[in-house]
């Protein structure tokens, strides 16, 4: 079972995400104080810290930084939630973040971007790897990303761009093996994995029902493919 670290100093906020989490499996403990959750991850060494920029005693971004001083836990996902202000979004960017998350959450987004990090399937929507370039429009600029992931309900994307949370961008790809999609979408999270990479999550907006049908046949086919490779694997001990 893995081990979340939630801390906030709003108990409204940490009822409501605890029992959230706790329903998807984990075991979760909360607290409202940056002091005591240092003293809680080196008694436990969670295997994901979820803190809000307000604490009791500190901010969010400094007990981030306290805990990536811990040789332990220097590569523990660290996922920052702030308000949709210039000032906290900015400090959120700069802290090293794992990923930050905008007030108020959406649960599936809460629990997609923590299984992303714990390798673990637990929001509502299939994701499978996808490996492609995909073209996005901002306004008048174009550029190239790749993506690494996608879902019936949008894509992840690897870009040197830097894109606002909140911000609405098109996005043309081709799916192996299938028909070319072009998605409107809103990105709505951002990550960085050890190797600085910026990866930002974009949620599909009105996406039109043929291309969510291909992207849907896409999701199954590789699930079952997966699943087929997995099996020999098996059959292949045994033989």
């Amino acid at each position: 079972m893995k081990k979340v670290l939630l801390a906030s100093a709003s108990k409204v906020f940490l009822k409501r995400n605890t029992n959230l989490l706790k329903g998807r499996g984990f075991q979760l403990i909360s607290t409202m104080n940056g002091a005591e959750a240092l003293k809680l991850h080196k008694e436990y060494l969670f295997d994901l810290v979820l803190a809000d920029l307000k604490l009791e005693d500190m901010c969010g971004c400094t007990l981030l930084s306290l805990v990536r001083e811990e040789e332990a836990s220097r590569h523990v996902p660290v996922i920052l939630i702030c308000h949709k202000i210039s000032g906290s979004i900015e400090r959120v960017e700069q802290s090293g973040a794992s990923a930050m998350l905008l007030k108020p959450i959406d649960p599936i987004q809460l629990i997609e971007t923590i299984g992303s990090f714990l390798d673990m399937q637990i929001g509502r929507s299939k994701r499978v790897v996808l490996n492609v370039k995909v073209l996005v429009k901002k306004i008048d600029l174009e550029f190239y990303c790749l993506s690494y992931d996608i879902s019936n309900t949008g894509i992840l994307l690897e870009t040197e761009y830097n894109l606002d949370l909140g911000v609405r961008i098109m996005c043309r790809f081709t799916l192996p093996g299938s028909c070319k999609i072009e998605a409107e979408g809103e990105v709505i999270r951002y990550m960085s994995t050890l190797e600085y990479k910026s990866l930002y999550g974009v949620k599909f907006i009105n996406l039109p029902l043929p291309y969510l049908k291909s992207i849907e046949h896409y999701l199954a086919a590789t699930a079952n493919s997966c699943a087929s490779t997995q099996n020999l694997a098996v059959t292949d001990l045994f033989a």
